[in-house]
C-alpha cells in the first residue's frame, strides 16, 4: 500500500461512495443538494473545470457553510496544496499526474489525491507517481459519454489486480450493479447523474448506502 495516504474519515470503511459535481455550475443548487447527501458519502467532490481555482474554493467554503466537514470535500484540478480546513482532497487528470513533480506528491503533509485512469498503464504510471486511489471508468454506459464504449467489468477486474491502491469505478452505477463492481476487486464507486440529476438526491444516496452495506460480506 501507497505509505503517502493519509488518514481520513469514512461514513463505511471498507467501501467509498463518491458523488461528483455535474458540471453544470449551478453553485446554489449543488451546495442545497450537497447539504442533504453528505451524510451517506464518503466524499463530495467538486468538478467544474470551467471554474478557477479560487472559484473552486469558493464551492468549497459554501459547502462548509453548511456544515460539510472539509475532510468529506475534494476538489478537481491539477493543485496539490498541504492540507488544510477547507477541504481534504484532490482530484487529478492523467496531464496533472504525468507532469507535477513527484517530490512534491510524495509529501506525507500533503491532501489524500485521486487520479482518473483509463487503462490499466495509466492506473500503474498513476500508482508509481504517488496517487492515493484511482477513479476507473467508464465502466457501463452513461449519457455523459454516448459514443464511447464502456469499458465493462473485465477490464475494471484487471485494474484492480494490477494496482495496490484502491480503485474506484465510475460511469453508469447505480444500487443494482454495486454488487458486480464490489466483486470485480473495487474499493468504492463515483456516481454523477445517480444522485444530482434525481429528484430527491438523498433518497439517491440512501439507495447507493443500502446496496453497499448489503455487499458488506464481499470486504476483502
Amino acid at each position: 500500500m501507497n505509505s503517502t495516504v493519509i488518514s481520513h474519515e469514512h461514513v463505511q470503511e471498507s467501501f467509498e461512495l463518491h458523488v461528483v459535481s455535474t458540471g453544470a455550475g449551478d453553485q446554489a443548487a449543488f451546495v442545497k443538494a450537497a447539504k442533504d447527501v453528505w451524510p451517506l458519502v464518503d466524499y463530495i467532490q467538486i468538478r467544474e473545470k470551467q471554474l478557477t481555482w479560487q472559484d473552486k474554493i469558493g464551492w468549497a467554503q459554501s459547502l462548509r457553510s453548511v456544515g460539510i466537514p472539509s475532510c468529506r470535500i475534494v476538489i478537481n484540478s491539477s493543485e496539490l496544496p498541504p492540507q488544510n480546513d477547507i477541504y481534504g482532497g484532490v482530484h487529478w487528470g492523467q496531464d496533472a499526474i504525468r507532469n507535477y513533480n513527484p517530490a512534491v506528491i510524495s509529501n506525507v503533509q500533503r491532501l489524500r489525491l485521486g487520479v482518473s485512469v483509463h487503462s490499466i498503464d495509466e492506473a500503474k504510471i498513476a500508482e508509481e507517481r504517488g496517487a492515493d486511489y484511482l477513479f476507473f471508468g467508464h465502466v457501463y454506459s452513461t449519457n455523459s459519454k454516448p459514443d464511447l464504449d464502456p469499458r465493462g467489468l473485465h477490464a475494471l477486474a484487471e485494474v484492480c489486480r494490477r494496482v495496490s491502491i484502491p480503485v474506484m469505478a465510475i460511469g453508469g452505477i447505480g444500487p443494482g450493479n454495486i454488487h458486480a463492481i464490489r466483486s470485480a476487486g473495487a474499493q468504492g464507486v463515483a456516481v454523477i447523474s445517480n444522485v444530482w440529476a434525481s429528484e430527491s438526491p438523498d433518497r439517491a444516496a440512501a439507495l447507493l448506502r443500502q446496496a453497499i452495506v448489503a455487499t458488506e460480506s464481499l470486504s476483502p
